[in-house]
């Protein structure tokens, strides 16, 4: 049986690393501040933005280099 190492994700924040993963890998990288301007732009709340970046940083979907956001390779 197959196991998933990583932490389910709540499917808001799912929907929020749909919508940054590919301005993240298309750009090498985003600060916090840029990656939370992509989902308010694409209609999150900026609070709720807030708190899904910290909820994919804690459970190993994104990772943090020299203050840039990168998407954890599956």
């Amino acid at each position: 049986m197959p196991r998933n190492d990583r932490t389910q994700l709540s499917a808001a924040a799912t929907d929020a690393l749909e919508t940054i993963q590919e301005p993240i890998d298309r750009a090498e990288g985003l600060t916090r501040e840029e990656a939370a301007t992509v989902l308010t732009d694409d209609g999150f709340d900026a609070v709720d933005a807030d708190v899904f970046l910290d909820e994919l940083l804690s459970k190993g979907y994104l990772y943090a280099v020299n203050d840039e956001l990168h998407v954890t390779p599956t």
